[in-house]
């Protein structure tokens, strides 16, 4: 399938990392969200939808002895990436993947993480990327999603509104997350689920364990 950008056009990708911070969707939800994985040093990490590398960089500086995978299906922000883990001292791996097919052998991780990646991708993918996290997880270990929710309250109701009025591709993608659909999806793939954290700026956490 033909990847969404990061920030839906390619000709943004170079100031992800900026206008992530800008926004409010930077470093400070990146902290949350290893916060709230409770990483332990010497598990397996695997981040999907890697982007730029900010979170695999800082999940790796933070645990220095875990083992820490980001698969990023984007030429663009792989590259970015790539030449950020070489200047961070840390070392990690990036490969390049789509959600929906990860190269790992069941049962490679401790704990998934995905951050701001579901809303992109349409249904039928959404559902093969659970699966596949699903199989490469292992026996309870725990699987980390940070995506947009319910469209309730100000924020996410103004979010839908603009969502349906644009022709980008997130008008389509992100209407699952939007329709709260992301949990039900989520049990479909044989996950047990809480909400374990209130919601960040409309981002929902969910954190999915495997039976």
């Amino acid at each position: 399938m033909k990847y969404i950008p990061t920030l839906s056009i390619d000709a943004l990708t170079p100031y992800f990392d900026f206008l992530s911070n800008l926004f409010g969707f930077g470093d400070a939800l990146k902290q949350r969200v290893l916060n709230l994985a409770a990483i332990k040093d010497g598990e397996h990490i695997l981040d999907v939808g890697a982007g730029t590398g900010s979170l695999a960089i800082l999940a790796k500086k933070q645990h220095l002895h875990a083992e820490v995978v980001g698969i990023e299906p984007d030429d663009q922000a792989l590259n970015i990436a790539m030449r950020k883990v070489e200047t961070s001292g840390v070392q990690l791996s990036l490969i390049q993947a789509g959600a929906e097919c990860l190269p790992f052998r069941p049962a490679s991780f401790d704990v998934v993480v995905s951050t701001l990646v579901f809303h992109h991708l349409p249904t039928e993918i959404k559902k093969q990327a659970l699966k596949e996290i699903y199989r490469v997880l292992q026996d309870n270990g725990s699987f980390l999603l940070a995506d947009f929710g319910e469209s309730r309250g100000l924020f996410l109701g103004v979010l839908a509104g603009i969502v349906k009025m644009t022709r980008l591709p997130e008008s389509k993608t992100a209407q699952d997350n939007l329709d709260g659909n992301i949990p039900m999806f989520m049990r479909e793939a044989g996950f047990s689920i809480q909400e374990v954290a209130t919601k960040f700026r409309g981002v929902q956490f969910l954190r999915a364990t495997k039976r």
